[in-house]
C-alpha cells in the first residue's frame, strides 16, 4: 500500500513540476467553430500525469476498501 502511496505522489510531483516549472513554447492547436485555440504541451502532460494518478489511486482506495471484512 505504502509503495502505491509513493507512485502515486511522485506521479504528482511530476505532474506539479511539469506545470509550474517547465514552460515550454510548444502547442497543440485546436480548432473550434473555425477558432484555432493553442494548448501548451506542458498543461495536456500534467492533466494526463493528474488523470493516471487519479485513476491509480482510485484502484488502490477500491481494492483496499475491498479487502477488508
Amino acid at each position: 500500500m505504502t509503495r502505491h502511496l509513493i507512485g502515486i505522489g511522485g506521479l504528482v510531483a511530476a505532474a506539479l513540476a511539469l506545470r509550474f516549472w517547465l514552460h515550454t513554447h510548444t502547442g497543440l492547436d485546436i480548432e473550434i467553430h473555425d477558432a484555432y485555440r493553442v494548448v501548451p504541451l506542458n498543461v495536456i502532460g500534467f492533466w494526463l500525469l493528474m488523470g493516471i494518478a487519479s485513476v491509480w489511486f482510485l484502484i488502490v482506495a477500491w481494492e483496499s476498501i475491498r479487502r477488508k471484512p
